[in-house]
């Protein structure tokens, strides 16, 4: 299974600690797109393609983007799409507590972050501080309203689901 993001090191971060993990079933590659999320759906399926992965995520920030761009063209190009509205940090935060306030931003998202864990840096994820924790993060994200129009919402436990 290939993941492909368009975060620079914190979603690599976290992928890259959670293939390590006994139970992930498929082999798991994680790559990095730069740009928008349509440009991370383009690569993920152009890596998929190029080198035969069974399947292929493409993990975005909504950020300020457009959705509906990238849900086309995942649709079209067979690339499954995780959103975290209105970032991964969200996804993150669940690990901790069940956030249903509205996160106006990444800033935001990160201060509540920090609120548990005050040495929080985004370039340098510790995975074992969120191991323990996946399942919470999973079904707190059930609990939200869908993404990626929902704030603040997450559909990485899908990702989750897909590697049990």
């Amino acid at each position: 299974m290939l993941i492909a993001t368009n975060g620079e090191s914190t979603e690599r971060d976290y992928f890259n600690g959670l293939k390590q993990e006994p139970w992930v079933r498929p082999r798991l590659v994680v790559v990095a797109e730069r740009g928008s999320p349509v440009n991370v759906v383009r690569g993920a399926a152009r890596r998929r393609e190029r080198d035969d992965f069974d399947e292929a995520w493409a993990v975005c920030d909504v950020d300020d983007f457009a959705t509906e761009p990238a849900a086309r063209e995942a649709v079209d190009s067979d690339v499954k799409l995780a959103w975290s509205n209105p970032c991964f940090e969200v996804w993150l935060l669940l690990h901790y507590e069940s956030c249903t306030r509205f996160v106006e931003n990444a800033k935001r998202a990160r201060d509540l972050l920090r609120a548990h864990d005050p040495d929080w840096d985004k370039t340098a994820l510790d995975f074992a501080k969120f191991r323990d924790r996946i399942e919470d993060a999973r079904r707190r994200a059930e609990g939200l309203d869908p993404a990626p129009e929902g704030n603040p919402s997450t559909s990485v436990g899908q990702i989750i689901d897909m590697l049990r």
